[in-house]
């Protein structure tokens, strides 16, 4: 009986030591690998597209857009620094728990000799996420199996092989950093995407033809990923997202090469870094030489919703009311971008953040308006009301000034107008003198004269006006609804603009 007593003490007290193990690894982990990975498990069953990449995918393609627009469902998976070997692995414990129809893979990186990045916290945002398997074993022993490869803090990867397997060895230390949110951490809002609100004079670059022979990790996974989900009955889209390359690393031989790689698979290959034109690198950069704002973004994501659709034949949910969810979070989605225009204070990134799909747009502009006689802010305004080019309207050339599809704006009298998205692309109505122009939810009426606007649609009526020594007056309609949501006036000078000032 004594035996027996001890035996299930010792056991209790196992389990109890195990529980509180548990319980303080959870509260001590670095929760941003949960917070980018869980709303993934939550929704797995339901998704039917991944994308996989780097950072340049992490920013350039957000899902919810796709939703809005598209009824897809979508996820994006990719990662800072997040090399092909790593994407293969991410990929292979993502489809323990969801089966998408179709993958795309950004492969910016195929040119990257190693198998992981030198910054072991962009491997723990990637794998920590996922729950401890026999997938997540097998991808931390492949993927750490060289001792030469060193972190930044020193270490080989092979030494920190039980860090990846137990993260609570790496986190245990965290006590004077916790904070509420270690105990509610708050998970990734936007599908696994992340939205960067800046605004960047892109760096100079050039388009290579030249082709480099395959080698390295990048190509060996590449094509283990094609196999892999061949295997699956996956289909595969690869892509290279576009990004002013100066071709440092002789990337873009790389990169050519993969078409060769798409051919032998026959599956699609999308290079955006030779579609140049297709984004705006002076509105839509979010730094010099390799990430989109959202404005770029929004174009990227809207091309690419377009081709699942068409050439992958990615269903629609909108109207499946087992997808309510979706239709739940993107209202956060959509409200959380709205509170992005509403705290932005450099108003030459708010005028980048009015490119969004989400909402028209009404624009009024007072006789000799500054925003004229800057060329950063002409091509901002314009690229508000710009059509996505899609490849059947390709032209050999990089965007110009040429390509301007308001004209009324730039003439230095007062002027109106509306970009309407409520349909599949903008479209831009001017008033350059007093008058009435229609829209899907009631109309917008302009008085010159007084300099001001009135928008009539299912929400009631509302009166926009700009102030005095204002250079423009900007509102925030709900494209259905007409409903103002929010509206702004600005001040531009031809070097340095002052503060926003509110209406």
């Amino acid at each position: 009986m004594k035996t027996f007593k001890g035996i299930l003490t010792g056991f209790l007290f196992f389990l109890l030591l195990f529980v509180l193990l548990a319980g303080f690894s959870h509260l001590l982990e670095y929760k941003e690998g949960k917070a980018k990975t869980v709303p993934l498990l939550e929704r797995a069953g339901q998704v039917d597209v991944l994308f996989l990449g780097d950072s340049h995918a992490y920013s350039d393609i957000y899902p919810f857009e796709l939703w809005d627009r598209y009824g897809i469902t979508a996820y994006n998976m990719a990662n800072y620094n997040c090399t092909i070997p790593m994407s293969y692995w991410l990929l292979r414990n993502a489809l323990t728990s969801c089966s998408p129809r179709v993958v795309v893979i950004d492969v910016n990186l195929v040119w990257e000799p190693l198998k992981l990045p030198i910054n072991s916290s962009d491997v723990h945002l990637g794998l920590d996420g996922f729950p401890l398997s026999r997938t997540k074993l097998d991808a931390i022993f492949d993927l750490m199996d060289d001792p030469s490869i060193i972190d930044t803090n020193g270490s080989a990867y092979t030494d920190l092989i039980p860090e990846f397997i137990f993260p609570f060895i790496k986190y245990h230390a965290r006590w004077s950093s916790l904070t509420a949110d270690s105990l509610h951490p708050v998970y990734n809002q936007d599908l696994g995407a992340q939205r960067n609100l800046s605004l960047a004079t892109p760096a100079s670059y050039e388009i290579v033809n030249d082709v480099a022979q395959e080698q390295g990790f990048g190509f060996i996974y590449l094509r283990r990923l094609i196999e892999f989900c061949q295997e699956k009955g996956i289909q595969v889209l690869l892509i290279n997202l576009p990004y002013p390359s100066r071709n440092e690393n002789d990337e873009q031989l790389y990169t050519n090469a993969v078409q060769y790689l798409a051919d032998e698979y026959g599956i699609d290959y999308i290079d955006f870094v030779y579609l140049d034109q297709f984004v705006d690198y002076s509105t839509d950069c979010y730094d010099p030489d390799s990430h989109l704002n959202p404005s770029g973004a929004y174009k990227v994501t809207h091309f690419l919703g377009q081709h699942l659709r068409d050439a992958y034949g990615v269903p629609d949910h909108k109207n499946d009311s087992a997808y309510a969810r979706w239709d739940a979070d993107y209202a956060i989605y959509r409200q959380n971008k709205l509170r992005s225009l509403l705290e932005m204070q450099d108003p030459r990134i708010f005028l980048m953040l009015l490119a969004d799909p989400s909402f028209s747009t009404v624009l009024l502009f007072p006789e000799n308006s500054a925003v004229r006689s800057n060329a950063l802010t002409v091509q901002l305004v314009q690229n508000i009301a710009r059509r996505y080019l899609m490849p059947s309207d390709m032209y050999e050339a990089v965007w110009s000034d040429s390509l301007m599809p308001l004209e009324q704006a730039m003439q230095p009298n007062a002027c109106m107008v509306y970009i309407d998205r409520s349909g599949p692309v903008p479209s831009a109505a001017e008033l350059p003198e007093p008058g009435t122009i229609s829209a899907p939810f009631g109309s917008i009426s302009f008085d010159k004269d007084a300099g001001t606007a009135e928008v009539k649609g299912s929400k009631g009526s509302t009166a926009l006006k700009i102030p005095p020594d204002c250079d423009l007056a900007a509102a925030v309609l709900d494209r259905e609804t007409g409903e103002v949501l929010y509206q702004r006036a600005l001040h531009f000078s031809a070097d340095q603009e002052p503060p926003v000032s509110e209406l």
